[in-house]
């Protein structure tokens, strides 16, 4: 649906952005078990949509339901690695990470959507800024091996860059079976019930971690916190993806939240290690894939 020029999707990523580094930094303060962490915030997202769900109805089309409950899947592990990492390393160094995955997106897709390739290679200029743009990426993705943090930090998030990667594919195909008013809140809801079941499932039959600490309220209170504000993220970031033809552009800008929190950082005068030039040269390419998309 992109049209070029318009850049309201990019604004909705720039506050999609704000939502997620603030999440990510109340988990840094809260540091909040990583396994029972997600699992609340999806209770908030389920009570935040379900009066939408009852009010415009859930889409029909049963792909909707598949592509969904891949996602759902693949987010269940990454949510619990994504959160558990955090306390031990930091939010700065995971959300400088993440944004890799969305190099790795806009190629994949090309293969789904073959027309879209056609498209770009129709403005060959542009797609030679894109290919540069790309082998940047992996150049500053090459000097975090020079990095003990950050590659410590890589052993400890690399499902969640997996993650990063396919959900956005899978998450563009449900906006292919669904009409936006009813998909926003049904994707929201449904997909965090299927995480909050599976979590549930996963914790009666391993026990993961002491059902005193799954329910204590030092638990509870945090973790229905960060999910009000991961509920408006999640919302508006899924709709951004009926605004781009590539969903590898909304990882991509919403990668400017590693940006937020070092200038969180820099105000707080938290000293924060890692390659941090290595980690805004991969956010700064993300930047430019965007600009670059305007004019495809």
């Amino acid at each position: 649906m992109g049209v070029a020029g318009d850049y309201s999707w990019a604004l909705l990523g720039l506050v999609t952005a704000c939502l997620t580094s603030t999440m990510m930094l109340m988990q840094e303060r809260f540091k909040v078990d990583g396994y029972a962490l997600p699992f609340w915030i999806k209770i908030s997202c389920i009570i935040v949509t379900l009066p939408f769900v009852v009010l415009f109805g859930i889409p029909a089309d049963p792909l909707f339901y598949v592509y969904l409950g891949l996602t759902a899947l693949l987010y269940a592990i990454s949510d619990v690695v994504f959160f558990t990492a955090i306390p031990k390393t930091s939010a700065g160094a995971v959300a400088r990470l993440v944004p890799t995955a969305s190099v790795f997106s806009f190629i994949i897709w090309f293969a789904i959507d073959p027309a879209l390739l056609t498209k770009y290679m129709a403005a060959p200029v542009i797609s030679a800024l894109i290919f540069m743009t790309l082998c940047l990426f992996a150049y500053f993705a090459f000097r975090l091996k020079k990095c003990t943090v950050t590659m410590e930090t890589i052993r400890c998030v690399w499902f969640v860059i997996l993650a990063a990667t396919i959900g956005p594919l899978l998450t563009k195909l449900t906006t292919y079976h669904a009409d936006m008013k009813q998909a926003i809140y049904a994707y929201v809801f449904f997909q965090a019930l299927m995480m909050v079941i599976l979590w549930y499932i996963f914790l009666l039959v391993r026990r993961p971690i002491p059902m005193s600490v799954f329910f204590a309220p030092a638990t509870i209170r945090p973790g229905l916190l960060i999910g009000l504000v991961a509920a408006a993220m999640v919302l508006m970031k899924f709709t951004i993806f009926y605004y781009v033809d590539n969903p590898a552009y909304i990882p991509a800008i919403v990668a400017l939240d590693s940006v937020i929190i070092i200038a969180y950082y820099k105000l707080r005068g938290i000293r924060h290690e890692g390659d941090i030039i290595s980690g805004l040269g991969i956010v700064a390419c993300a930047v430019l894939l965007i600009v670059l998309k305007a004019q495809v």
